[in-house]
């Protein structure tokens, strides 16, 4: 592949990845070591595969995060822990935030100023589940 057709290559995927950013916005705020990054390192090193499905829950202690580990032939679902934090670290839930297209999403603010997006599996209950937590 020539020079030329590598410069128009990067053009693409620099263009396909503004419209992405525009749509789905930016995934997480912080670094690797924050707390959004450490969600996310535990999201990918729990086990060989990520889980496409999670369940987060909030108890006056606790924030936890569930990763449904069911194999692809079971019909039940197979939630194990997968992430946990005091409650004291997240600080909140940002539901549906401004300058981002994709519905249901949110965003789980944590103490040092970190959050990671994470998108709700119906877009109606983000807005539900940012009021319930209460933060």
């Amino acid at each position: 592949m020539g020079r030329f057709e590598q410069q128009m290559e990067g053009l693409e995927q620099a263009k396909d990845d503004a419209l992405a950013r525009a749509v789905h916005g930016k995934g997480m705020h912080g670094g690797w070591e924050s707390q959004a990054g450490q969600f996310l390192v535990a999201h990918y090193t729990a086990a060989y595969l990520p889980a496409s499905t999670l369940a987060t829950a909030f108890t006056d202690r606790r924030v936890l995060v569930l990763a449904d580990r069911a194999k692809l032939w079971q019909t039940k679902r197979a939630f194990e822990v997968q992430w946990e934090a005091p409650r004291a670290a997240v600080l909140g839930v940002r539901a549906n935030p401004k300058g981002v297209f994709q519905r249901g999403r949110f965003e789980l603010t944590f103490a040092d100023e970190s959050w990671i997006a994470l998108v709700a599996e119906v877009p109606t209950h983000a807005e539900s589940f940012a009021v319930q937590v209460g933060c």
